[in-house]
């Protein structure tokens, strides 16, 4: 005891100025967006070793999440192959994927990750020579995480839905009516705020909200989560609904990076019919 008293009264100083400094720069980089963008260094080789290292360390804890995860995963599985209803469907399916020869899908583990900022990111140990892509959509057994932002060779920082600038199309399971979902000033991580809802759509808490499909990081009917409670905008005849993420952003340890197979072609054709649609208007 008298050793450890001793450490500390020795090097008093330069304990108080590694603190000191460490609090420094957590002010810097979570209010400052240049800073922040250091965070993207995490995706390099040699801090990505370290948090891999760090990760396979912990994963031995979280095994009991893990398992709960992919028992998860297979019950969706068995509903998927449940639906099946012929010979044709099936066929389809085996080819390529559930979602109609658009997507196939890299698995990734998560070395990294934050929940309690106001911009949150994940790094994953997958990176372009896995596959894996900037503006690739990320999704785990039980619903949407975020969208890569920046891969190297190995690794990829991912731009969590826990983040401010998160946009996600979403829309009700039972009707198809669509609004955007953002996590937004939301300081809880298992909630997030889904927007432009009509009113004129019947809400009630437990809807079920998945992707829409209307863009190319994710297919359509990836599940999102449920309604948790809303209240009416009357000046703007829109809904503002409180939804409960499917998604436990506490415990992910494995995703799966989205890879849309047609994004070239459907963006070449998007960007000819805009082209053509100017020179007409000229």
């Amino acid at each position: 005891m008298y050793g450890i008293i001793a450490f500390f009264r020795r090097y008093y100083f330069s304990l108080l100025f590694i603190v000191l400094e460490i609090i420094s720069l957590g002010f810097v980089f979570t209010n400052n967006y240049y800073h922040e963008a250091g965070y993207f260094n995490s995706s390099n080789r040699v801090a990505g070793a370290v948090y891999s290292s760090y990760s396979g360390f912990t994963s031995y804890f979280n095994l009991q999440n893990v398992n709960h995860q992919l028992a998860d995963e297979n019950t969706q599985l068995l509903n998927l192959a449940s639906q099946i209803k012929d010979t044709a469907i099936h066929k389809k399916i085996l080819i390529t994927n559930p979602f109609g020869q658009l997507y196939h899908f890299i698995p990734a583990e998560v070395i990294d990750n934050s929940t309690n900022l106001p911009n949150n990111y994940l790094t994953l140990h997958a990176g372009s020579e896995d596959g894996v892509g900037e503006g690739m959509g990320i999704i785990s057994p039980l619903g949407i995480v975020g969208i890569v932002v920046k891969a190297s060779a190995h690794y990829s920082v991912v731009m969590s839905l826990l983040h401010q600038k998160t946009l996600v199309s979403a829309m009700f399971k039972k009707s198809g009516t669509f609004g955007t979902l953002a996590w937004g000033d939301n300081k809880d991580y298992r909630f997030a705020t889904l927007n432009q809802i009509p009113m004129s759509e019947k809400v009630k808490p437990g809807d079920t909200i998945v992707t829409s499909g209307f863009s190319n990081t994710f297919p359509k009917g990836i599940m999102v989560g449920t309604v948790d409670n809303f209240k009416a905008i009357p000046e703007l005849y829109f809904y503002t609904i409180r939804i409960k993420l499917s998604t436990d952003f506490k415990n992910l340890r494995y995703v799966y990076v989205v890879c849309d197979i047609e994004k070239i072609e459907k963006e070449a054709l998007e960007k000819d019919a805009q082209n053509s649609l100017n020179d007409k208007t000229k």
